[in-house]
């Protein structure tokens, strides 16, 4: 991956505040750089969070702690309102909004030591599945793998990288019991969610045999 135009691009995109273009970037650098050359780089290859990994690893591997790592699982939405509809881009529900926007969902992945705070990794929600929608009778578009499983896939191949992290940091819709059990008694981790004002917490295995036997006796 050749890095100095990839420093250069993303930059470029993160300043840009109208249509990011091949040829606008080569006109800001005064044809320094061609808009060929970009437009060859883009198309190289299809990157993924690999090769995020490879290009951030040497920084983790810089900054990492034995204790206090922070592993940040977030959820976001770039919002593509006059796009056409893909399995990329689609509709989603978004927290932030309250209701559903089209766009591209996105799962990252950050690690946190101290003040630093790195990507490592990400997943792009894909919505590969057509369904018949049963009230409305329209076509409906769904992903063959949840949100809850890319969470946990996400946290895996942290671990697999050998990254360094003590606790997961994630959104309250990510608070399912499934994530919560994976984290603490396969990773042997800690977690810090939100939850839910409906869901019911026991503080220990006694409370959890009541909170059940309430549950099945209504």
């Amino acid at each position: 991956m050749p890095q100095d135009i990839l420093d250069i691009y993303t930059d470029y995109l993160i300043c840009q505040n109208q249509h990011a273009t091949a040829i606008g970037l080569s006109n800001l650098l005064e044809g320094e750089l061609s808009h060929d050359q970009i437009t060859r780089f883009l198309n190289r290859n299809e990157y993924d969070s690999k090769d995020l990994w490879q290009y951030v690893k040497t920084d983790v591997r810089k900054y990492e702690q034995t204790k206090g790592g922070i592993l940040i699982i977030d959820d976001a939405i770039e919002e593509k309102p006059y796009t056409d509809e893909n399995e990329i881009i689609n509709w989603h529900f978004s927290h932030a909004k309250g209701r559903c926007v089209k766009g591209v969902n996105i799962l990252s992945c950050l690690i946190r030591y101290c003040e630093i705070a790195l990507p490592i990794s990400y997943e792009v929600i894909n919505k590969d599945l057509y369904f018949c929608d049963v009230k409305t009778r329209k076509e409906k578009r769904q992903a063959s793998t949840t949100k809850n499983q890319h969470f946990r896939a996400l946290v895996k191949q942290a671990i697999l990288n050998q990254v360094l992290f003590d606790y997961v940091l994630a959104d309250n819709w990510f608070g399912a019991k499934d994530n919560m059990e994976f984290i603490h008694y396969e990773l042997k981790k800690f977690f810090t969610f939100g939850i839910k004002a409906n869901r019911l917490m026991a503080f220990s295995e006694e409370e959890r045999k009541k909170v059940s036997i309430t549950i099945s006796t209504h």
